[in-house]
């Protein structure tokens, strides 16, 4: 039996382009950015010991993304129309390029778990089913 590497963005309802730009921007955060504790997370992301959402919501994530979207916020409204019109054009390309790099259909099947079983906990869906 054979067993494919674990997907950690497996249950999620996303696209297989939007899963590729996702695991891109967490493949970046694992490596490129400058603030650790995001660092660790999306590499507790890659590598299965927490779900996208736990990682959002963890409070190590969250004083450091709310520091960062009032900074972008600021450079943002900053910017001439043109600017905007320029990193709105970039940002499409962005999205362009890592949609055309999600040429495999997403892994099924049993997910291989993490190395060590102590860090194991089952990832737990992002998604709610609507109340009525």
């Amino acid at each position: 039996m054979s067993t494919r590497p674990f997907d950690p963005l497996a249950d999620l309802a996303l696209s297989p382009a939007h899963k590729a730009a996702a695991r891109k921007q967490l493949d970046l955060l694992a490596e490129q950015t400058r603030h650790s504790e995001l660092r660790d997370l999306a590499r507790d992301v890659l590598s299965g010991r927490v779900n996208l959402r736990g990682a959002l919501v963890d409070p190590r994530a969250t004083a450091v993304l709310d520091e960062q979207v009032g900074r972008f916020t600021n450079w943002y409204h900053e910017l001439s129309a043109d600017e905007r019109a320029e990193h709105e054009r970039r940002a499409e390309q962005f999205a362009d390029e890592a949609s055309q790099e999600a040429v495999a259909p997403a892994p099924r099947g049993p997910r291989s778990r993490p190395d060590n079983e102590d860090d194991w906990e089952e990832p737990r869906p992002i998604l709610r089913k609507r109340r009525r």
